[in-house]
C-alpha cells in the first residue's frame, strides 16, 4: 500500500534536497522510470512541486542526481592501507547492493537508456564518468604508494572488476560474497601488474 504523504512544508536548503533525493529514490524501486514523476515525488517528500523544478529543473537531472547521492551514500572508500583490499571492501559493498530490490532497481535505470533524449543521454555518460572518478581514487592512491604501475589506467581497471560483478549479479543472479570478490581482484591486479616494463618494480599489494 502506498504510505500517506506528507503535507507540503516550508522545508529549506539540504532538508529539501534530502527528502526530494530520498522520495526520488523510493519511487524509482517501487514504479520504474516511467512511474516516478515529478508531483509524485513532491508530493511523498512533502514539498511543493515548483520548488523541486526550480532547485532541478528536468525530471533526467534529478534522477542521475538521486542515483548518484543513493550509490555513494551506499560504497565505501576505505583507506585500508593496502590498494588490495580497499578494492575487494569497496567492491563487496557493490556487490552487496545490487543484490537488494533497491539496487537491481536503481542499476537498471542507470544502465538502460529508455528516456534517451539527449539531455539523458549526457547526464547518464555524467552520472558513470563522475562514479568512475570517485572509485578512482582508490586506484590513483595504490599508484601513488607504489601498489600499482605507474602506467596503471584507473577507469580501465575498474570496468574490469565491475564489468563481471554486474554481469553475476544483474544478469545471473549468482551470489557475490567477499571471497569472490577478493578473487577478482586477485586476477585484475595481476593481469596490470603483468603489463609492466621488465625493469619496472611495484611493491606489495
Amino acid at each position: 500500500m502506498t504510505p500517506p504523504r506528507p503535507t507540503p512544508s516550508h522545508r529549506r536548503g539540504a532538508a529539501v534536497r534530502q527528502a526530494v533525493l530520498e522520495a526520488t529514490t523510493e519511487l524509482l524501486a517501487t514504479e520504474g522510470l516511467e512511474g516516478t514523476r515529478i508531483a509524485d515525488i513532491a508530493a511523498r517528500a512533502g514539498v511543493h512541486e515548483t520548488s523541486v523544478y526550480r532547485r532541478w529543473g528536468t525530471r533526467s537531472k534529478l534522477i542521475l542526481e538521486a542515483l548518484s547521492h543513493r550509490l555513494d551514500s551506499e560504497l565505501p572508500r576505505p583507506d585500508t592501507g593496502s590498494t588490495h583490499e580497499d578494492l575487494t571492501t569497496f567492491f563487496t559493498a557493490l556487490a552487496a547492493f545490487l543484490a537488494t530490490p533497491t539496487g537491481r532497481a536503481l542499476a537498471r535505470i542507470a544502465l538502460d537508456p529508455q528516456d534517451d533524449d539527449t539531455q539523458a543521454a549526457q547526464l547518464r555518460g555524467r552520472f558513470w564518468t563522475d562514479r568512475l572518478d570517485r572509485a578512482g581514487h582508490l586506484v590513483r592512491r595504490g599508484i601513488e604508494r607504489g601498489d600499482l604501475p605507474r602506467e596503471t589506467d584507473p577507469e580501465f581497471l575498474l570496468e574490469a572488476l565491475a564489468g563481471p560483478l554486474h554481469l553475476r549479479v544483474l544478469q545471473r543472479g549468482q551470489p557475490t560474497g567477499r571471497d569472490h570478490v577478493r578473487r577478482l581482484v586477485d586476477l585484475v591486479l595481476a593481469g596490470a601488474r603483468s603489463a609492466l616494463p621488465e625493469n619496472h618494480e611495484c611493491h606489495g599489494t
